[in-house]
């Protein structure tokens, strides 16, 4: 694909991190050397990178989008602390795919996150009790 020097920035941006930035962090940390870029495009950009399914735009429950360059198969631990998005490794029983929902649902596909606290958060915690 043939991607603007500010798309083929968010997604290099996004190839290289561990972490699940929301597209204000993402602007945030491109600005610097970026100085044209804007919110707007950065959101405009993911939109794209999403519909071609080159990123993953995660809803966690925090009313904020985060996304994800690694569109392999896999699960997010969600921090209900921080707010931090992890991924996490494992395979779900195919089950879940091939179970009717009931007589008028059938599942295609599904999303998994799992809602704790991360280790950081927890050490805090512990020292601050």
């Amino acid at each position: 694909m043939n991607f603007s020097k500010q798309r083929e920035s968010i997604l290099n941006y996004l190839r290289n991190t561990k972490e699940h930035p929301t597209a204000e962090r993402i602007y945030a940390d491109l600005k610097p050397s970026l100085p044209n870029l804007s919110l707007a495009t950065v959101y405009r950009n993911l939109g794209r990178l999403c519909e071609t399914g080159t990123v993953v735009r995660l809803s966690t429950g925090d009313k904020t989008d985060h996304f994800d360059a690694d569109t392999s198969d896999h699960q997010h631990f969600v921090c209900t602390s921080c707010g931090t998005v992890s991924d996490m490794f494992f395979e779900l029983p195919q089950e879940i795919l091939n179970q009717n929902l009931s007589d008028n649902f059938v599942a295609n596909y599904y999303k998994l996150y799992v809602y704790g606290i991360c280790k950081d958060c927890s050490e805090k915690q512990m020292r601050n009790a």
